[in-house]
């Protein structure tokens, strides 16, 4: 398969993780969530990764204040996407932690690295 095929069948596979990840986590914080769909959680884990790069927590992990940018983007639209409220969305952050944590194991995906 040449170069560029396998880093869109890359970026694809993990989207749909990312995707799949955070569609169960919001199932498992707010059950019953109307709007905790697959194709919401697929935008929304689009929206959270270009707001990754863009508020530079990618390339500069060492400095706190792109994280913290990144910190509220990341609040903002979860709060937004789903209706949840603040302490239900950091709730969330603890179960895609987990969830993430189990997927790598189980799965044997080793994170990306820059």
């Amino acid at each position: 398969m040449d170069q560029p095929r396998s880093h869109l069948l890359a970026f694809v596979v993990r989207l749909v993780l990312s995707a799949a990840v955070l569609w169960l986590s919001v199932a498992w914080v707010s059950p019953d969530n109307p709007r905790n769909t697959f194709g919401r959680a697929v935008l929304v884990s689009l929206l959270l990764s270009v707001a990754y790069y863009l508020t530079l927590a990618r390339f500069f992990w060492y400095l706190l204040v792109p994280w913290l940018i990144y910190l509220l983007v990341w609040l903002g639209v979860i709060m937004w996407s789903y209706g949840l409220g603040f302490l239900r969305s950091l709730l969330l952050a603890l179960a895609l932690a987990f969830l993430s944590w189990l997927a790598t194991r189980v799965l044997g995906i080793a994170p990306l690295r820059g």
